[in-house]
């Protein structure tokens, strides 16, 4: 699970705290000299182009790549509510600019990456039709680059996965976690949600992921009940569990307290409810839905830190992009600041 770590873009200084953080990371990979050299010219274009067009919006995230379904490396996403950008292919080109100047920064940033992707929506189509308060304006940026350039995707975990993760503003302990494992034709996906926020949510989260793996053959009822007795003396926890069989072509869910999960796959959605209860204090009864997948499915899953009202539609083309943009989209407009936010977003091809 990656661990996203963030420092806001709203002056020169924070560039350079950026810069520092995400360095200290890449050395302790082994990043080569040029390597180092690279993203810190990364990390200075994207923090330029936010102080000139984020409208003090501007945000960056960084982690280290999850081993289960990465290559080694450094992940940077970049966010903002500006204006938008209304050719992305033309802006990713060298010698665009609108402020006159060589408009090589994004140019530069996807030539230097391993991956990168970028989406945009442009203020002025979104302003008029508010999503409750909310607006889905603003530009997203994906950069990953690895520590070895010949390391390839892990086969391990079938499809195309990405999540996101981030604590509640003036917490350092996150108390939501996320899991994806596969064995054999069976994938299991998991959202925690400690009860919570700080180091005791944290510990309930890191404990139900420690009891899942240890049951992980398991049906989902057993391992949702293994779960509420592993957490017993703990704060608690919710949780959403999903196991999909690739073969079959099935999925079947069971969640405990406020979790999300949908599939998307053409005009087909699905939607799946969880029961109340809290794991390790009170667990009536669990039940366990079934359904078909499409034979392109997405998948996401979210904790309550993201309101439930946000809507693919409000995104025009994202859902055809990578996983991690759809994370990154969500989290920005519909991610609630005093709770820690969680989201993870897959598509799987049956």
């Amino acid at each position: 699970m990656k661990q996203f770590d963030s420092i806001p873009l709203t002056h020169e200084a924070q560039i350079g705290l950026a810069r520092r953080h995400i360095i200290r990371s890449a050395v302790e990979l082994g990043f080569s000299e040029l390597q180092l050299a690279e993203m810190e010219i990364v990390v200075k274009e994207l923090g330029t182009n936010a102080l000139k067009f984020a409208r003090g919006t501007g945000r960056i995230y960084y982690a280290v790549a999850d081993p289960a379904l990465e290559p080694r490396g450094i992940e940077i996403i970049y966010l903002d509510k500006g204006p938008g950008i209304e050719d992305v292919a033309m802006a990713i080109g060298d010698g665009y600019s609108t402020t006159g100047s060589l408009g090589a920064g994004l140019g530069a940033i996807k030539r230097m990456s391993d991956e990168f992707y970028i989406y945009s929506a442009l203020d002025s189509a979104t302003r008029r039709l508010p999503l409750y308060g909310r607006t889905t304006h603003g530009t997203a940026i994906a950069f990953r680059k690895r520590a070895n350039r010949e390391d390839e995707a892990p086969r391990a975990v079938p499809g195309l996965w990405a999540g996101m993760t981030r604590p509640a503003e003036g917490q350092t302990q996150n108390g939501d976690a996320y899991l994806v494992r596969c064995q054999g034709n069976r994938l299991l996906l998991a959202m925690i949600d400690g009860l919570g926020h700080g180091e005791a949510a944290s510990d309930c989260a890191r404990a139900a992921i420690a009891t899942i793996e240890k049951n992980i053959t398991q049906p989902l009822e057993p391992i949702i009940r293994a779960t509420h007795e592993a957490l017993r003396e703990m704060r608690g926890a919710v949780m959403g569990l999903a196991a999909i069989d690739r073969a079959a072509g099935t999925v079947e869910y069971a969640g405990i307290g406020n979790t999300d999960f949908r599939i998307i796959g053409g005009r087909e959605r699905l939607r799946f409810i969880s029961l109340n209860g809290t794991l390790g204090s009170r667990l009536d009864r669990v039940k366990v839905f079934k359904e078909s997948l499409p034979r392109v499915a997405t998948m996401i899953m979210a904790t309550d830190g993201i309101s439930e009202r946000w809507d693919v539609e409000n995104y025009p083309g994202l859902l055809g992009l990578h996983p991690q943009l759809f994370c990154a989209t969500v989290m920005r407009d519909f991610s609630r600041p005093n709770d820690d936010a969680t989201i993870l977003c897959g598509r799987l091809r049956l």
